[in-house]
């Protein structure tokens, strides 16, 4: 019998924090980045960003309760969303995440669904604004 030596390397094991970048559609949302011309449309926005969180709140039920029809019909909601609200990157992953439920990559649609809810979820806190700012 032959003794095989293991040699153990010490690596730090780096953890993965999956973090969006957003540009200045996002910062655009922000009440504190409003400048006074804007403040007429404040309705419009608060209004679409509500219709954004709820949508947000169901897209991970409809997934793991197998509706993908809810869900696909969601995804086209959050598309129209994006596009009313300048979230150009949100509305693309939304796009995906349809063409993902057409076909039939099921770690696609898990992926790309899981994306598209990070980058609602980063511009709704960031439409909120800073924590400190209440």
């Amino acid at each position: 019998m032959e003794q095989q030596e293991t040699r153990h390397t010490s690596r730090a094991i780096a953890r993965l924090v999956p973090l969006e970048s957003f540009g200045p559609a996002v910062n655009a949302l922000s009440p504190y980045a409003l400048d006074d011309d804007d403040f007429g449309q404040g309705d419009l926005i608060c209004d679409s960003l509500e219709e954004l969180s709820r949508h947000l709140k169901c897209l991970d039920y409809d997934y793991q309760s197998g509706q993908l029809d809810r869900l696909e019909a969601r995804a086209r909601s959050i598309v129209m969303l994006a596009d009313q609200l300048g979230l150009r990157r949100v509305g693309q992953v939304a796009a995906d995440v349809i063409y993902c439920i057409d076909g039939t990559d099921k770690a696609a649609l898990a992926a790309t669904l899981s994306r598209l809810m990070r980058l609602v979820t980063q511009a709704l806190d960031h439409a909120v604004g800073p924590i400190s700012a209440r």
